[in-house]
């Protein structure tokens, strides 16, 4: 981002001279972060010191004159001459911002600029068959603790229990493709395989298409399998969810040829009242390769007319399903996996800023009031990597890691006292 466009409060981004003095002698802000303590004791941490530097921003809980005297003490100690403290604490002019800042020489960039991209090595394939990937470090779960609510005046969790009504559901252009993907497997009778990480928000789009149906008055019957463990779904399971669904008050036969004529007609008399049907398999991934071979059994039975199916099926999986779909692996199946669509769930990377900006507005809470325009990229830059394999950019920005990564960085700010979470912030984290 520019210069000059970076904001904080609505104020232009106007470092102080402190921060070149730093420069010229090699001081990183964690260097200088440990080496000032607060009133509490505890020493400054590198957000603060860069609020301080970037911005101005004086720590509340602790009095300028006191983080004053040891920053002043910490640079002579640096070998800092008294000419240089003189203007330390003065803010960086327009000619200052525009000069390019020149690194000491011998210095390690990536320890002075933050804001360096962050480019890993790639990591050793624990086995000469396994290619590697890139790597997240996992981020610990995190509700809105009290403070933090009081700090920013958020009376409800935005992140946490969110999805209370349609309304609350933010639809990306790839989310509501993948939507419109399963309501039209259910109209025209295909089979579709709706594959994202966990958290990335394939539950929601399930229970979007429950409320579609009924909202439009869609002559779709749903059908859920209700097996905890999807590993153990059998044909005689499907057979009795798909009888209980659409006739409740039948009994289901016992032996499995009788429960496959009773499927067929049950089907078919509900297809010859104008209904169409949708089984709906979640955590499809578990599934056993015997049974998806016998899913297309199920989605063979045509309507009386001998035209169109009377059955639709989409598989609700993560990305593990790909292995099970991949008919070079498992050609016993590949009657199945050759009409199988499949449909991606991408992360939110060009859709971050609107998704923070939704989930806040549902709480009545501006997202510029509570998040620099600077903290939405270091989100995307803690998120994404370089595979090693094919070195492509990868990134981790699915809704349930955003919530998490905002949740934390309010809590930080509250914390720290700061009024707004920016990117420095957020690179702490």
């Amino acid at each position: 981002m520019g210069v000059a466009l970076a904001k904080f409060r609505g104020c232009d981004y106007m470092p102080l001279k402190l921060k070149k003095v730093l420069v010229d002698y090699g001081v990183a802000h964690s260097t200088l972060a440990g080496a000032v303590l607060q009133s509490t004791g505890r020493p400054m941490s590198k957000a603060a010191v860069s609020l301080l530097i970037n911005w101005g921003y004086w720590p509340r809980n602790t009095t300028q004159e006191h983080v004053r005297a040891q920053i002043e003490a910490f640079l002579v100690k640096q070998g800092a001459t008294a000419e240089e403290l003189a203007t330390i604490w003065e803010p960086s002019g327009e000619d200052d911002r525009d000069k390019p800042i020149k690194m000491p020489k011998g210095a390690h960039l990536r320890a002075l600029d933050t804001r360096a991209p962050y480019q890993p090595r790639p990591a050793k394939s624990s086995s000469a068959n396994a290619a590697p990937r890139p790597d997240f470090e996992p981020m610990e779960i995190s509700m809105l603790s009290p403070a933090a609510k009081r700090h920013f005046k958020i009376f409800r969790d935005p992140f946490q229990d969110d999805v209370n009504s349609p309304d609350d559901v933010f639809l990306s252009e790839d989310q509501r493709y993948v939507l419109e993907a399963m309501l039209q497997t259910a109209k025209a009778g295909g089979i579709t395989a709706v594959i994202g990480e966990s958290g990335s928000g394939k539950t929601t789009l399930r229970k979007l298409l429950q409320h579609r149906v009924a909202r439009e008055g869609q002559n779709i019957r749903l059908i859920f399998p209700h097996t905890l463990d999807k590993s153990k779904l059998s044909t005689g399971n499907i057979c009795t969810a798909i009888i209980k669904d659409i006739e409740p008050d039948s009994t289901v036969r016992s032996s499995l040829e009788s429960q496959a004529r009773q499927v067929k007609d049950v089907l078919l008399r509900s297809s010859r009242a104008g209904f169409k049907h949708l089984l709906m398999i979640e955590e499809a991934h578990d599934l056993s390769i015997q049974t998806l071979k016998y899913l297309k059994r199920f989605h063979e039975i045509e309507s009386d007319d001998g035209f169109g199916k009377v059955l639709s099926i989409v598989l609700i999986a993560q990305p593990e399903m790909r292995v099970k779909l991949d008919v070079a692996r498992h050609p016993e199946a590949r009657e199945f996996i050759n009409r199988c669509e499949v449909a991606t769930l991408s992360p939110l990377f060009d859709n971050l800023k609107g998704y923070i900006e939704h989930k806040l507005e549902r709480v009545g809470v501006r997202a510029d009031s509570v998040f620099a325009e600077d903290a939405y990229q270091a989100v995307k830059d803690r998120w994404t990597k370089v595979d090693p394999a094919s070195r492509a950019l990868k990134n981790n920005l699915y809704p349930l890691i955003v919530n998490n990564t905002v949740t934390r960085a309010l809590n930080r700010a509250a914390e720290l006292g700061v009024p707004i979470v920016s990117g420095d912030l957020v690179k702490e984290l």
